[in-house]
């Protein structure tokens, strides 16, 4: 590969200025980088949001302050509580404008097009279309792998082969049944208690609700890199 990757991708990696990144390869360090960025940009649109608090406490302050004020979106109190996570989870899902994206997608296609849209952000100038598809080849590949464990989401309905609306839907009627919510809470408590359970049941390498969102990502993306082999392979630079 051409020097001027080279140069990319070690001004990219200097400039961190947060976390350092745990994985030796340019191209891992790059694309951690992008995300890193897209995520804090992400956090300021979100009211309420403190990117230096924990995942659970931002996301229950979020969902708490909606409910409270009727803004949630994609929220119905005409609906059943599975039913509203089903649509909040849909239209965050919209809400990303990412072309193509949406509900009626198999999950297969969903990560394809999540993995594609990302990685032509990041500036991989020196990298051929091939070795871009290898790239992206092997991390839907490992990201379906997990989804199909066992221990990482207790759903038997749920199926990446299914519609990404299919499998939210089963998701939903799984963490309902699992959380076997008292019929005398309020609205409020049972949400809360849904999203509890649900951050606590996530079975990922490094993944904790008492992190801050970005640590989780990032976390998650530094173990999947270390271990696609695709990451671990000697690189030339010539």
């Amino acid at each position: 590969m051409k020097l001027s990757f080279v140069l990319i991708a070690l001004f990219c990696v200097s400039a961190i200025n947060a976390r350092a990144i745990k994985v030796s390869n340019p191209f891992a360090k790059i694309f951690i980088n992008f995300v890193q960025g897209w995520i804090e940009k992400f956090e300021e649109k979100i009211p309420a949001w403190n990117g230096s608090a924990s995942l659970e406490k931002n996301v229950l302050i979020f969902v708490d302050e909606s409910l409270k004020a009727g803004v949630l979106p994609g929220w119905n109190p005409d609906y059943s509580l599975d039913d509203n996570i089903v649509q909040v989870l849909e239209t965050f899902m919209r809400s990303l404008q990412i072309q193509e994206l949406d509900e009626t997608k198999s999950v297969t296609e969903a990560l394809n097009i999540l993995v594609f849209h990302f990685l032509g952000k990041v500036p991989f100038l020196s990298i051929s279309e091939d070795e871009l598809q290898d790239i992206h080849d092997q991390i839907v590949r490992n990201a379906i792998e997990a989804l199909n464990a066992p221990e990482l989401i207790e759903c038997p309905e749920c199926d990446v082969k299914k519609s990404v609306g299919d499998n939210l839907a089963a998701l939903a009627d799984a963490v309902v049944a699992k959380a076997e919510l008292d019929p005398n809470v309020s609205l409020e408590e049972a949400v809360n208690q849904i999203i509890k359970n649900a951050l606590a049941d996530v079975d990922l390498p490094g993944f904790s609700p008492s992190h801050t969102l970005k640590e989780n990502v990032i976390d998650f993306l530094e173990n999947l890199f270390n271990f696609l082999s695709i990451f671990n392979q000697e690189v030339n630079y010539d």
